[in-house]
């Protein structure tokens, strides 16, 4: 009989396989995490899932041993959907009568499901785990595109510098189609339960969920229901805030993060590099014309990359560190700072879909990914 840390181990291997991995950590905290989320029941389960959907009927050969039937695996897959700990519902199947049930990924994933049973072990193991470890699979050196991108405020923009519909928050929520969730911020609350509140607001309702993520939310009990009015209204606030925009990195975004630079994972993630905008998903930075600037360090509060200092009481930016959410350009009364649109602009992948299997194919490699669907299709766990 294999031993619990064996079977949590093989789990986080197994988690490492999909397009967002579960990197193992040094210290150990990757398995500290899969024990307080998974009992060893549920790890064993979680293990014979595949990362692309399933039915339990499909799923019920592997745990025939466990389950006397697929009605009854359906039961506890729909109890682990619940806890957070794989995916499932509308997330997967449209179809009310077709349950489809997978892995999650670690992030966005399971992270973000146990904001409700977020305990202060668990928020100090996930911070640790962040910083220390998911660190390297957030920002590989690989060129593909990262879970989440910047845009910038809407003030920042000028006419010239008009921006595509997925570059434009306000665009994004009225164009969306089905409900808006507003959600609490899984990164604040984790901070706070460890003990290190917010710097910089009070706000907790920051996370907006579109689509089939928003249809979740409902299902879940989760969030709170709002129109399109009122997230409109939200989004002028969280700018006068200083929230950085981060919507999910394609063209028909299911969520949109307003973040802050003191407990967002992504943001705090990106400033351990000496230069975070070569890692970063942005088509916009800043710049200075001294000639206007009165040196009032207004921009550098606003930043929250360190992105921006005084020198010779004028505003220098620092290219390395600006990802281009324009902060610094919506509060500068002389109109010295500006943000630009890059050369080389990158654009997202077409939806959610689209996104991670771009990130799957820039893991493995192509041939790794075909002979990954080419099992799929063939009914295998993949």
């Amino acid at each position: 009989m294999e031993s619990d840390d064996l079977i949590y181990r093989k789990l986080q291997k197994h988690l490492d396989r999909m397009p967002v991995g579960f990197p193992e950590s040094l210290s150990g905290t990757d398995i500290k995490l899969l024990k307080d989320m998974f009992t060893i029941d549920e790890a064993e389960i979680a293990l014979e899932l595949s990362m692309l959907p399933e039915s339990a009927e499909r799923i019920f050969p592997r745990l025939k041993n466990r389950f006397s039937n697929a009605k009854e695996l359906e039961v506890k897959l729909d109890d682990m959907m619940e806890k957070g700990l794989i995916l499932g519902g509308k997330l997967l199947s449209k179809d009310d009568k077709k349950k489809l049930y997978s892995n999650a990924q670690f992030a966005v994933g399971m992270y973000e499901f146990h904001i409700d049973r977020m305990t202060e072990r668990l928020a100090n193991n996930f911070l640790d785990y962040f910083q220390n470890s998911f660190i390297k699979e957030a920002f590989k050196d690989t060129k593909g595109p990262g879970q989440m991108h910047t845009i910038p405020i809407g003030k920042s923009i000028i006419r010239e510098n008009y921006t595509e519909t997925y570059e434009n928050v306000k665009e994004i929520l009225k164009t969306t189609t089905g409900p808006i969730v507003l959600n609490d911020c899984v990164c604040r609350i984790t901070h706070d339960i460890a003990g290190d509140k917010c710097k910089l607001s009070d706000l907790r309702e920051t996370c907006i969920a579109l689509k089939s993520v928003a249809q979740y939310c409902i299902d879940a009990g989760r969030g709170r229901l709002v129109s399109k009015e009122e997230a409109l209204a939200l989004i002028d606030k969280f700018e006068e805030v200083g929230f950085v925009i981060q919507p999910e990195n394609n063209k028909n975004p299911e969520f949109i993060c307003c973040c802050c630079g003191c407990c967002c994972a992504v943001l705090n993630m990106a400033k351990q590099f000496p230069k975070p905008a070569e890692k970063y998903s942005s088509n916009y930075y800043a710049s200075v014309d001294t000639e206007k600037c009165a040196g009032c360090g207004t921009c550098t509060t606003r930043c929250r990359m360190d992105a921006i200092s005084l020198k010779n009481e004028k505003a220098v930016v620092n290219l390395d560190r600006c990802i281009g959410c324009g902060l610094c350009t919506s509060t500068c009364k002389t109109g010295a700072v500006a943000l630009n649109k890059k050369e080389k602009t990158t654009v997202p992948p077409a939806n959610h879909v689209a996104l991670y299997q771009e990130i799957f194919m820039k893991k493995v490699g192509p041939f790794a990914a075909v002979k990954t669907m080419i099992k799929y299709k063939l009914g295998m766990k993949v």
